[in-house]
């Protein structure tokens, strides 16, 4: 080769040269560039938007939400103490049958109980005849009320109190007549007489009835069982660490989503025993009002004690039982905090300080240390 190729070789492989730097710069560069963009994006596409709230403690009542189903306070069985054939009352009952305080329920027949009841008179009435011409001559002062005594006396009609002795020696001699005797045991017939008719200790209705006119019934037979419509009571289970907040005396109001009606209540009880199976503590509240039926749902919200220095929160914005999120300088932060009182949509807490910023939506997938915006 000659000198002029020999330069002209060497200018285009410079010339080359130069060429593959800078393209190899330019693509080096737009490669940083496009590097640099999706780095700005992704760390922009990690930011999230939350929303936040403050909240300052104050006292507050505890809410406890009540739920349970109502059942009779009064529900009892009939059953006689005496035997005998049962007679038409004044009412044919049958189950379900409505009857008033007093109504009477059964009547049983007492032909046998009366005359002999006739009989015991009359021999009271025989005795005190009897020692008429002595209580005359040894006590002239008795002989007048006694004689009084014997006039109205009649077998047929209760027996009045017998007269009051004005001594010791007119009571002995009283006494050992068997006229004390003989008066006690007719009262206690009268008493028993009595357990013939059966009245409606309280308005209500007939649950069911086990004998009807022309039965035989015997003492400890249950003739009916009967409810009380006057007068409720529900049973409300109740957590334990809500228990300390509820004492009897408390009232609150009821309602029912089958009624669409609100009733009255008072809590009348508080067991002292725990249910193994919910660990809840079963609570009595009495309940009355028009259109109540054993068996219907009740529910409401009990206002119990105090809470001083606590702060109500929704529900949703715990991640656990101790825990929520707070956001610090833009981050995602854990803060714990102590639940005192609970009901289905909120909680009573302790732990919250009014600087504190608390996420209330937009938790999901939120970790500590994640960066985020605020959205009050």
């Amino acid at each position: 080769m000659t000198k002029r190729q020999y330069l002209i070789s060497g200018v285009l492989t410079l010339l080359i040269l130069l060429i593959g730097a800078f393209a190899f710069q330019r693509f080096k560069a737009q490669k940083e560039s496009t590097v640099s963009d999706k780095s700005t994006e992704e760390t922009k596409s990690n930011i999230r938007l939350v929303e936040t709230a403050s909240f300052t403690s104050a006292t507050l009542p505890s809410k406890i939400d009540i739920d349970g189903r109502v059942s009779a306070y009064e529900q009892i069985n009939i059953m006689p103490e005496v035997t005998g054939k049962l007679l038409p009352a004044n009412k044919t009952y049958k189950t379900g049958s409505y009857f008033e305080k007093g109504d009477l329920l059964f009547n049983i027949e007492k032909n046998d109980e009366t005359y002999s009841l006739y009989a015991q008179r009359s021999t009271l009435l025989n005795a005190i005849t009897q020692i008429m011409p002595d209580l005359k001559f040894d006590y002239p002062s008795a002989f007048t009320q006694w004689d009084n005594y014997l006039q109205q006396f009649s077998v047929e009609k209760n027996t009045a109190p017998l007269p009051t002795a004005q001594t010791d020696s007119e009571k002995y001699f009283i006494a050992g007549k068997n006229i004390y005797n003989l008066y006690y045991t007719i009262k206690a017939q009268e008493d028993r007489l009595k357990n013939h008719q059966i009245y409606a200790p309280f308005s209500g209705v007939m649950l069911n009835i086990n004998a009807f006119p022309g039965s035989l019934v015997s003492p400890g037979m249950t003739l009916a069982n009967i409810m009380n419509t006057s007068r409720y009571e529900m049973i409300a289970p109740v957590a334990m660490d809500k228990i300390a907040f509820i004492k009897p005396g408390q009232q609150l109001t009821l309602s029912s989503s089958v009624l669409d009606k609100t009733y009255k209540g008072t809590v009348q009880r508080v067991s002292r025993q725990i249910d193994q199976s919910t660990q809840s503590v079963p609570v009595y509240i009495s309940v009355q009002g028009t259109g109540l039926k054993d068996g219907i749902f009740l529910e409401g919200t009990l206002q119990g004690n105090a809470l001083k220095d606590v702060v109500e929160i929704p529900r949703d914005i715990m991640l656990d039982q101790e825990h929520i999120y707070i956001v610090q300088d833009d981050q995602v932060a854990k803060k714990a905090i102590e639940i005192v009182s609970r009901t289905d949509e909120s909680l009573m807490v302790k732990g919250i300080d009014p600087s504190d910023k608390v996420v209330i939506a937009g938790i999901n997938n939120l970790y500590v240390g994640q960066q985020v915006n605020e959205s009050n």
